[in-house]
């Protein structure tokens, strides 16, 4: 998952903003503790039957949640607001915790966090043209 998908950087007059994506961050996260199987990459001809005879042997490749929240951590760092949305993806325990912990230390910062309540983002959708 590239990081834009649920991390949308933009600009509000003189103020650089992002928009986080809970649900889509959470989608990573899972991603993240739950690794991802890789086999190596097939190459050969159909008359070298030997690399695709056979099942590719497994590897599974794990990311480190710490190391990516450190990671997103110093990327909103250069905003000034960070609006997050699907706030009700924020239940889920060690994630909610995580989420809280990167908010906190934005926050600690002097940067502003805006909270977009689901009622609202359906109010300006409708707005929208």
């Amino acid at each position: 998952m590239n990081r834009r998908d649920f991390l949308l950087l933009h600009t509000e007059g003189s103020k650089r903003a992002a928009d986080l994506s809970c649900e889509k961050l959470f989608m990573h996260y899972e991603g993240l503790c739950s690794g991802y199987h890789q086999a190596p990459e097939e190459c050969g001809t159909f008359d070298d039957a030997d690399w695709w005879a056979g099942e590719p042997p497994l590897s599974i490749a794990n990311s480190d949640p710490d190391a990516f929240f450190r990671s997103l951590h110093g990327e909103i760092q250069h905003v000034d607001s960070l609006t997050v949305l699907d706030m009700e993806w924020l239940k889920q325990g060690d994630f909610r915790i995580r989420v809280e912990t990167l908010l906190a230390a934005f926050k600690a910062r002097g940067h502003e966090v805006i909270y977009q309540s689901p009622e609202r983002m359906r109010r300006e959708h409708r707005e929208s043209p």
